[in-house]
């Protein structure tokens, strides 16, 4: 299973977030290289997306839809 450009992108800020945030020198330029492989691996993502037949798309954003909606916390029932 591949990794989506969106989760990439998200892990890609959090490490420039880190960078930016670093007093020391040696940690930022490990969160910045961290930050463009995450950038990178996004690249190849968003390529790969690309390439799927009209069906492949769609059972990703299905998978994707799944996967988003087990991250959310669950709502109040009603009346329970």
């Amino acid at each position: 299973m591949h990794i989506s450009a969106a989760k990439c992108r998200e892990q890609e800020a959090l490490q420039r977030a880190k960078a930016s945030s670093e007093p020391l020198e040696s940690r930022r330029k490990i969160a910045i290289t961290a930050a463009n492989a995450w950038a990178a691996e996004a690249d190849l993502a968003e390529k790969r997306a690309l390439k799927q037949d009209p069906l492949d798309k769609l059972d990703a954003e299905i998978a994707q839809e799944f996967a988003l909606e087990a991250e959310a916390p669950a709502l109040p029932r009603p009346g329970g």
